[in-house]
């Protein structure tokens, strides 16, 4: 409870200080400070990554989270969770690195064919007589009248956004101008033969891709991407909307902080390009729907409780201008529809890429991540289906004792034999924990060579196990050879969240297949979607059970799906209009709801009985070029 009283904080070695009310967690300050801690729980103290080492100062006593992942030494030491302490007096922290939130490998490249081109702006370069005593019509009037002339909507219009800047540009151009121009509203003027661009966001929990496209061509001009901000208020979906549901101004800064985002990512694509802000003349966005709605500014307590429904499942088309975004003063930002609470706009993208609604053989797209997404498809059927599996943040690093994102020092990949390990790390340099595709091979490395069982559990007599501070582990690089100050291991905690992610999705798939009476033997193709999906080794994902045995599947890793979509939607309004089609003509099937889900749950927790098998089959596997 607060005192009324304020205390400065001073975060080393990054040399920010910010004063706070008293009480206030060190989270809470660092937040207020700009510092981007990694709280993958969204701060309700289970996740164990906000370390930081109390320097100086009066702080509240660790509470039972704090006893149960410090241990007694750490604690000793002064090492704190920032979410977990409490400020008493003005303090002094040190911060290390592993506890900020890095920058990732990102997958901002998809696998896609020819995009169409089918303009939603349309450019003209037209020649307006000046005014004149004896022609007074307004600026807007003689415009309008001369687009008439070529463009084939009548009644041409802009808005005062528009109009304000109308007057001067028209004399300062000498009457001589290129119009942008969407459906019968003019949305901006330039100079005479300039090129209308467009931005293309995938909007993702934990990461963010954006590409500027030529509207005229379809080239690609620059592409980029970073961290969503957000994450430092939690990993997932639910963190966020917690956060968002018991902080009065929670919504409004998880939203301000997107925005802002988005806007610094436009002025880097734009200066990579060389073009100017407002010849950026339209914006398409896509997301899962919560992200979509925080973007948006529209209520999501609805979203986060059954029977967990959007406000909107419709396309929205909303002035950039609202969304902070500084462009062609008229411009459009286009978010493509949704399918169902947790199913987005980001899947309908991926369908778009992957052509699922226009297959001619039996595929599944699945879009790997903090919410999985999949996809079935077959030929001949008006209707796809579709369901969400609440994966959660494990594959991103998230929950695990030594879990990070792709970053440098993460391992990637992992080999056991019979005299060690053979590791690769992201960068080649020391180790310093874990990524989710070094997770997946890890375990499945595990399950191959009999250290653990098939209900996951360690042997405790394979003379690879040791025994840690809450159980069993696996010691994959010691402190002194590490890029940190402690051993990484894989512990049983970490095995049993890997099932519980890959349980998720594997009961999922398995859920899709029966609701829609689908064999395995039918299944002839397998699309992984998503950044996790792109440096995923299919053979360890299908020797944990990740996936069903699929006998004659063929596997697809695409990429950024999702970012292709976005492109597409950006550069054609048919291919928008094929977007409201699959939201449509998507059966979305609430796994909750479906029989005897839980049991299906629980035995996709399980690893396959016997691993050779999956080990040792040839799997055809056709990974996107990096």
């Amino acid at each position: 409870m607060s005192t009324g009283y304020t205390f400065e904080v001073d975060f080393e070695p990054i040399g920010k200080r910010v004063e706070v009310v008293a009480e206030a967690s060190l989270l809470d300050a660092a937040q207020e400070a700009g510092i981007n801690l990694t709280a993958a729980c969204g701060g309700i103290g289970n996740c164990g990554q906000c370390r930081v080492t109390l320097l100086e100062g009066e702080v509240s006593p660790p509470t039972e989270d704090e006893e149960y992942i410090l241990s007694e030494v750490e604690l000793h030491s002064g090492q704190r969770l920032a979410c977990s302490t409490y400020i008493q007096s003005r303090v002094k922290v040190y911060v290390p690195k592993s506890s900020l939130i890095t920058t990732p490998r990102l997958q901002v490249e998809g696998e896609s064919g020819e995009l169409t081109l089918d303009p939603v702006i349309y450019v003209y370069d037209i020649d307006v007589p000046p005014p004149t005593l004896h022609d007074p019509r307004s600026d807007l009037e003689r415009i309008a009248d001369r687009l008439a002339q070529v463009h084939p909507q009548p009644d041409i219009a802009a808005e005062p956004a528009v109009v304000r800047q109308m007057s001067a540009l028209a004399r300062q151009y000498g009457w001589q101008m290129t119009a942008f121009v969407r459906e019968a509203e003019i949305i901006g003027l330039a100079p005479v033969g300039t090129r209308p661009v467009g931005l293309a966001v995938d909007l993702g929990t934990t990461k963010i891709a954006a590409y500027l496209v030529d509207l005229s061509s379809g080239e690609e001009l620059a592409l980029s991407g970073g961290l969503n901000p957000q994450i430092g208020y939690g990993e997932d979906v639910i963190s966020r909307l917690t956060y968002a549901h018991r902080h009065p101004a929670g919504e409004q800064t998880l939203t301000t902080l997107i925005r802002q985002k988005l806007d610094e990512l436009l002025d880097e694509l734009t200066q990579q390009a060389g073009v100017s802000r407002t010849q950026v003349a339209d914006v398409c966005i896509v997301g899962n729907t919560a992200m979509t709605h925080l973007l948006l500014e529209l209520p999501v307590h609805q979203l986060a409780v059954a029977p967990y429904v959007a406000a909107t499942g419709a396309a929205v088309d909303v002035k950039a201008r609202e969304l902070g975004l500084t462009i062609a003063p008229g411009a459009y930002v286009h978010v493509l529809p949704c399918i169902g609470g947790f199913v987005g706009a980001d899947h309908v993208a991926m369908i778009l890429a992957s052509g699922l609604d226009r297959t001619e053989h039996v595929v599944l797209g699945i879009d790997i991540g903090t919410n999985s997404e999949i996809a079935l498809a077959k030929p001949g059927q008006a209707f796809l289906a579709s369901a969400s599996c609440a994966s959660g943040p494990a594959f991103e690093g998230a929950h695990i004792s030594d879990g990070m994102r792709a970053a440098a020092g993460a391992i990637e990949a992992v080999e056991l034999t019979e005299t060690g390990l053979n590791l690769k790390t992201v960068g080649n340099v020391p180790a310093i924990g874990l990524c989710g595709s070094g997770i997946v091979d890890a375990v499945a490395e595990l399950r191959r060579w009999g250290v653990i069982d098939a209900r996951g559990r360690f042997d405790r007599e394979n003379g690879r196990v040791r025994q840690g501070r809450h159980g069993s582990e696996l010691l994959l690089i010691p402190a002194n050879q590490s890029g940190g100050s402690r051993d990484v291991v894989i512990s049983q905690k970490d095995v049993n969240e890997i099932q519980l992610a890959k349980g998720a999705i594997r009961a999922g798939l398995e859920a899709l297949l029966q609701a829609t009476d689908t064999p395995l033997e039918a299944v002839e193709e397998v699309i992984i979607a998503g950044a996790f999906g792109s440096f995923l080794n299919v053979k360890s994902a299908v020797d944990i059970g990740l996936f069903p045995p699929f006998p004659k599947a063929r596997y697809r890793q695409v990429g950024n799906a999702a970012g292709v979509g976005a492109k597409s939607a950006l550069l054609s309004g048919a291919v928008r209009m094929r977007a409201q089609q699959i939201a449509a003509n998507t059966n979305y099937i609430e796994l909750t709801t479906f029989p005897k889900f839980n049991r299906l749950f629980a035995l996709s927790m399980l690893f396959p009985a016997d691993p050779v098998p999956a080990a040792t089959q040839e799997l055809k596997v056709r990974r996107q070029r990096k």
